[in-house]
């Protein structure tokens, strides 16, 4: 088995990437935001991950959602492959952002650079 190593984690926040459809239903989910919420391996196939929608991706969709609910499919929720995801930020850049935030300013410019090597 050659096991890669998975390009997101549990709580970053990913976006859909262009040209993507509901397996489902086949409607456009392209720019819809998620947040990682676990993340298995398949062999052959790659990471595959659970997203929880966030709420703004949610009361855009609501159409989507009564479809969904009709057939009693989890609307809150889907499961996506890693190549079909791009970062939209992560957990761990926020909390560093805030931390940078309550640095005083000139302390705050030098706290920039040490980021790239977290």
């Amino acid at each position: 088995m050659n096991l890669t190593k998975n390009k997101f984690r549990v709580g970053d926040m990913v976006i859909v990437n262009c040209g993507m459809v509901d397996p489902d239903f086949g409607q456009e989910i392209s720019g819809w935001i998620g947040t990682i919420e676990s993340c298995h391996f398949i062999e052959g196939q790659g990471y595959i991950y659970k997203l929880r929608w966030s709420d703004e991706t949610l009361m855009e969709n609501s159409v989507l959602k009564v479809s969904c609910q009709d057939l009693g499919l989890e609307f809150e929720t889907m499961q996506l492959f890693e190549n079909e995801l791009s970062l939209h930020s992560s957990v761990r850049g926020k909390h560093f952002i805030q931390q940078c935030l309550a640095l005083p300013r000139r302390e705050r410019a030098y706290s920039y650079a040490g980021f790239a090597f977290c």
